[in-house]
């Protein structure tokens, strides 16, 4: 895989925490892996408005549903 490198810049309380806690995997690892997680939530919530707007709103108990198996698939994960 091709890889991109990218100046950014971090509060420095966020970034001495992302360091700590990226160990031996690294900082920027750690770092790619926290995007591609947000970029997957952004897709999600976007298919999700799109099945609202081409069909019907989900249930709330549905809602409640996939949102405790999201929490519980992630949960524990660094």
């Amino acid at each position: 895989m091709a890889v991109s490198k990218k100046s950014v810049a971090f509060d420095e309380d966020v970034a001495r925490e992302a360091e700590d806690r990226a160990g031996e995997r690294g900082f920027s690892r750690f770092v790619n892996d926290a995007v591609a997680q947000r970029l997957q939530a952004i897709r999600v919530a976007e298919l999700y408005a799109e099945y609202e707007t081409r069909s019907r709103p989900v249930q709330e108990a549905t809602r409640n549903d996939v949102a405790a198996e999201w929490e519980a698939a992630f949960s524990g994960r660094e």
